[in-house]
């Protein structure tokens, strides 16, 4: 009896750590972005655009933040189409 217990606490075990080491979690996920490539990634986002993602966050590290779940979402999308997907975004949920 003992032994059956001891060896369904060690399967526990066991299946425990191997779903902890499959789940990387949001840190590594969003630091995944930053090495994926991004057709026209080079390409500039004109402040107009940044000011109103800005003004509609009130967070220049939110409005970062959501741009990169955006790119990571859709890796090859430029960094200008991830704004205006984020400010699209937002002003939907907003109204909703």
């Amino acid at each position: 009896m003992e032994a059956l217990i001891l060896a369904g606490l060690l399967l526990g075990a066991v299946w425990w750590w191997s779903r902890k080491r499959r789940r990387p979690g949001l840190r590594r996920s969003v630091g995944a972005t930053l090495s994926r490539p991004m057709v026209g990634g080079g390409e500039s986002v004109p402040p107009r655009l940044m000011g109103e993602l800005h003004r509609l966050t009130h967070d220049r590290r939110v409005s970062e933040r959501l741009i990169e779940r955006i790119a990571f979402n859709y890796p090859h999308r430029s960094r200008r189409w991830c704004v205006e997907k984020a400010i699209y975004d937002l002003r939907r949920d907003r109204r909703s």
